[in-house]
């Protein structure tokens, strides 16, 4: 697949999360008004949430990237260290 073709894919996907995220604040400020939660609580929510999505981002990341380098295609043998010495 082309560069272009990824862009779009990325300019899609932020589109997407920020449409998220705005539905993500209006639901919290519809929960807050319907519940007697804290503003403390409601930013401790937000924080779990958000960092959540951002370690699983990561996470899947680093996952396509050793996927792509091969570095789970790399597979040590305990032997052969044991034999070269």
């Amino acid at each position: 697949m082309n560069k272009a073709f990824h862009k779009i894919l990325v300019v899609l996907a932020l589109i997407l999360a920020t449409f998220l995220l705005v539905l993500l604040m209006f639901s919290l400020i519809r929960v807050h008004l319907d519940i007697n939660m804290s503003s403390n609580g409601l930013i401790a929510l937000f924080l779990g949430c958000f960092f959540s999505f951002v370690l699983v981002g990561v996470l899947t990341y680093l996952l396509f990237l050793s996927h792509q380098k091969g570095f789970d295609d790399q597979v040590i043998d305990p032997s052969s260290e044991n034999k070269k010495k």
